[in-house]
């Protein structure tokens, strides 16, 4: 049995260190506890250093069995080892490294707030058929939570003040030998709309476009899963994106990506009508020009998405491109269709909309000019028929509500709402003083 306290052999190093005269063994290993916790230290991994604490890591002194390892020399074994001990203490030959703990719990929530920053997501491989190249995948990676700590202990053991954060491959879901199984001779479905190139068009082309490049030669193999939002990005100008209109609240504003979710609502439909299952879909606040309704699909980075699920038994590629200057076309690629998609909709309900006049100190004296033009709100019913190919029958059914679009108009300080011209149809008057229309809020489609 070891003494709990006491003094090490006079000139014994512990830690580097000789205890002071007068000095109790316990407390000032304590001390030095306290002193070490506030050591910085260095996470590498690769060009990346995150600097911290080794009290943040939970790393400390073990006073205990520090205390054991320093009472040990001079006091155990026969006589002659002890003797031989105590003067080699005397000559400051024997240092006594200091034990280390680690708080587990500690580390681990250090290192959880490390891991975001380490970690690089996996890229599937892809089909370039513009260029007519296979795209190979790119392995991510992940913080290994458990090798990472036992890096951390192998370097305080060794007297390191750096240590390498471990980490893990993760592997893509598409690999390059998965591309050469994947059929692209074969049409499961596809659907086409058309824009403007001219005037506010020609923002949305340029954001059309290279929306539809991100996602164009996309592999999902079955049941994996395709997001919008993932494969496409951030809409910023960076990344090629500009200005165009795009809906905030229910008026058109300038906006960076204005466009992207005509890419959305054309490879929604495509994927619709390939039988695909759709996880995630959210209709405009208004109808859409380019589309029927409940075939329109609103997207947001990072908040509302597209989400549809391969469940067909064989890989596809989603061939999204410019047929024209003017449209988009959105291909499902990958084998035989597995059944017949029909697509019904009907509107149960029609709201009246209002329009809305706002005095804009920057136009000329009496000038007025329409700047938004009113849409009425409808409640749409859509209903998908599938037939399957071995005589299965599966109907779907879905609700889109379309808010109303007011009429806006901009007119100037001095302007003469008189002068105006007459209420559009389907409007109930100017906004803050509409008159209801039982009439036209009981009107179906």
């Amino acid at each position: 049995m070891l003494p709990a306290s006491g003094r090490p052999a006079h000139g014994l190093f512990v830690g580097s260190r000789v205890l002071p005269a007068d000095r109790d063994l316990g407390a000032w290993l304590d001390a030095r506890r306290i002193e070490t916790g506030k050591r910085p230290v260095t996470l590498l991994n690769g060009m990346q250093a995150f600097d911290l604490h080794l009290s943040d890591l939970g790393v400390e002194i073990d006073v205990a069995a520090t205390m054991n390892a320093a009472l040990r020399p001079g006091r155990t074994g026969v006589w002659k080892t002890r003797a031989v001990e105590l003067m080699s203490a005397r000559r400051g030959e024997i240092d006594v490294p200091l034990v280390w703990s680690i708080d587990a719990r500690k580390a681990a929530t250090a290192l959880s707030e490390i891991a975001p920053l380490v970690y690089r997501e996996p890229k599937d491989a892809r089909l370039d058929l513009t260029a007519h190249l296979r795209i190979p995948e790119i392995t991510g990676e992940e913080l290994d939570l458990e090798a990472t700590l036992d890096s951390v202990a192998r370097g305080m053991a060794e007297g390191h003040e750096a240590y390498r954060i471990v980490t893990r491959p993760i592997r893509a879901r598409v690999t390059t030998e998965a591309l050469a199984h994947v059929d692209i001779e074969h049409v499961v479905g596809s659907f086409e709309t058309k824009f403007q190139l001219w005037g506010t068009g020609a923002g949305r082309a340029v954001n059309i476009g290279n929306a539809a490049h991100f996602i164009d030669g996309t592999v999902l193999m079955p049941g994996q899963e395709f997001s919008y939002n993932q494969v496409v990005g951030p809409r910023t100008r960076a990344r090629g994106f500009t200005d165009a209109p795009e809906i905030v609240g229910d008026e058109l504003q300038n906006g960076v990506g204005g466009g992207v979710c005509q890419v959305a609502s054309t490879l929604y439909a495509a994927a619709l009508y390939s039988a695909l299952d759709i996880e995630e879909r959210s209709p405009h606040g208004r109808p859409s020009s380019y589309t029927r309704f409940g075939l329109d699909a609103t997207v947001s980075y990072p908040t509302t998405d597209l989400r549809f699920r391969n469940t067909l038994p064989y890989p596809i590629l989603l061939h999204v491109f410019l047929p024209k200057n003017d449209a988009v076309r959105a291909e499902i690629l990958g084998g035989e269709p597995i059944a017949k998609v029909e697509y019904l909709s009907g509107v149960a309900r029609t709201q009246p909309f209002v329009r809305r006049i706002t005095r804009k100190p920057f136009l000329a004296s009496g000038k007025a000019y329409r700047h938004q033009k009113g849409i009425k709100g409808y409640s749409v019913y859509s209903l998908v028929r599938i037939t399957y190919n071995d005589g299965r029958k599966v109907e779907r059914g879905y609700s889109s509500e379309y808010r109303p679009t007011p009429e806006v108009f901009w007119v100037s300080a001095d302007y003469d709402e008189a002068q105006l011209p007459a209420l559009p149809e389907g409007a109930t008057g100017v906004e803050g003083r509409e008159v209801a229309s039982s009439a036209e809020a009981r009107t179906s489609g």
